[in-house]
């Protein structure tokens, strides 16, 4: 008969294996990895310092992103600008982009393991996970990886695993970043007045929706966008406008 704390061992086992898949090396510091792994879903569930040094973690993970991407951003393009670079950065180290990553690393796996988060917590509901907090936790991970082996095997982690698998340069160059600035740097270029207007509705005692409404005068343009929040409602209220733009575009060509 088999003993449940074979079992966890057993299932620990199976963990780390994925995790080495992951990292490309052994963890040493389980106690400190067991903490990228754990959120601040609720104030209730989770101790107080799991969630400080998650964030604590995520802070150096960020930090040590954004250094050696540029570092990766100015060895691949010597002829382009600090704008431009900083562009580019700013696409690849985006909250989409870092939960898109996270997903294909099988960073989802790790959250429902037993093994990992000993009283289950989550249990299997994988709606308590919100996508932010997948490319939060892959910058804890860059964080413990950093503490863990220093900075040249992060480097190569963030190079192997992340910059030349999960990266297209060209494709994401070509990627519209935020419809919003895109908008208002070619409503500038055009010597164009824009006008952005965001309004608070409650849609019901515990849900709050935001409206916001987009005018160029001289297009004719009036777009409106909702959203959770005012980002989100006024980058909705831009994409539309951005479509009628495109379409303008193509009738005077």
């Amino acid at each position: 008969m088999v003993s449940e704390n074979n079992t966890i061992k057993n299932d620990y086992s199976i963990l780390v294996s994925k995790l080495i898949k992951i990292l490309g090396f052994y963890p040493k510091n389980t106690k400190l990895l067991k903490e990228v792994f754990i959120y601040n879903f609720s104030k209730k569930n989770f101790h107080q310092n799991y969630s400080l040094n998650f964030q604590r973690l995520e802070f150096l993970g960020d930090a040590v992103l954004n250094s050696i991407i540029s570092h990766f951003l100015c060895e691949k393009f010597p002829e382009k600008k600090e704008g431009e670079l900083t562009q580019i950065r700013s696409k690849i180290v985006c909250r989409k982009n870092l939960n898109k990553i996270s997903q294909k690393l099988t960073l989802t796996d790790i959250f429902f393991d037993k093994s990992m988060i000993s009283d289950n917590i989550l249990g299997n509901d994988k709606s308590m996970i919100s996508d932010n907090i997948l490319g939060n936790t892959l910058e804890a991970l860059i964080g413990f990886i950093y503490l863990e082996v220093g900075y040249q095997s992060c480097k190569k982690f963030i190079y192997n695993k992340i910059l030349h698998i999960h990266i297209n340069l060209e494709k994401l160059q070509n990627e519209i970043f935020s419809y919003k600035v895109w908008i208002i740097e070619w409503s500038q270029k055009n010597k164009f007045f824009i006008n952005f207007k965001t309004f608070k509705k409650n849609k019901n005692k515990n849900k709050i929706i935001y409206l916001s409404e987009f005018t160029i005068s001289e297009c004719g343009i009036i777009t409106q966008g909702t959203g959770p929040s005012k980002k989100k409602s006024e980058e909705m209220a831009a994409k539309e406008a951005y479509f009628i733009v495109q379409k303008q575009c193509k009738k005077n060509t």
